[in-house]
């Protein structure tokens, strides 16, 4: 059931459906940190069919996604770059730096490596002066509908507040840390941000 769930989520009318209630919703904790219309150059890792793209108009906007039919549909509704990687593994440092790096709901499809491996690479991407804000999915340590949520969600890897902390941490100069729920108690999710990491701080 789980990999039927999976793939008929791969395909990109399938998702924004799903994601149009809440992405509002879900966004709100970068827009009250951010003014997006100062924002000059941004990188959205795992990007998906552009779902966050419009927001960012008055910039240079990148996109990257290993899901090629995502892909398409944000190059037909969108201006930017949308390139296909696996970001587990890719080498983005050809696209130089950015003030604005977004992480939104993707780092809980990785094991513990790989999101290690992603935000170091990311890191050495971010502007001196940059940010990056990173929203996630929460495993809440207490049994209830949002625990089940995330263990039904086809990211294999919700984790706690604490896991998400430590890691966000090792990569990232901590600015905010804060703990939400999404679609009433649907979703425990967390939202941070974080600024370029510092000498000895990695």
């Amino acid at each position: 059931m789980r990999r039927l769930i999976d793939r008929v989520m791969e395909q990109p009318w399938v998702y924004r459906l799903w994601q149009a209630p809440f992405a509002e919703m879900k966004f709100a904790p970068v827009l009250r940190a951010l003014d997006t219309r100062t924002v000059r150059r941004v990188l959205d890792v795992g990007c998906g069919p552009g779902t966050n793209a419009s927001r960012f108009t008055g910039a240079e906007y990148v996109g990257v996604d290993i899901n090629e039919k995502y892909l398409a549909v944000g190059r037909s509704r969108h201006s930017g770059q949308f390139l296909q990687a696996d970001l587990a593994t890719a080498d983005l440092s050809h696209l130089g730096r950015f003030d604005l790096i977004l992480v939104n709901s993707f780092l809980h499809h990785l094991p513990d490596r790989a999101v290690d491996d992603v935000l170091g690479r990311i890191a050495g991407l971010l502007e001196p002066d940059g940010r990056v804000h990173i929203l996630e999915l929460v495993l809440p340590e207490r049994p209830g509908l949002a625990t089940l949520m995330a263990r039904l969600d086809r990211g294999r890897h919700a984790r706690t507040i604490d896991a998400w902390r430590t890691r966000f941490e090792r990569h990232f100069e901590p600015v905010a840390l804060e703990p939400f729920m999404l679609g009433g108690w649907l979703w425990a999710m967390v939202y941070f941000q974080g600024g370029a990491p510092t000498c000895g701080s990695r």
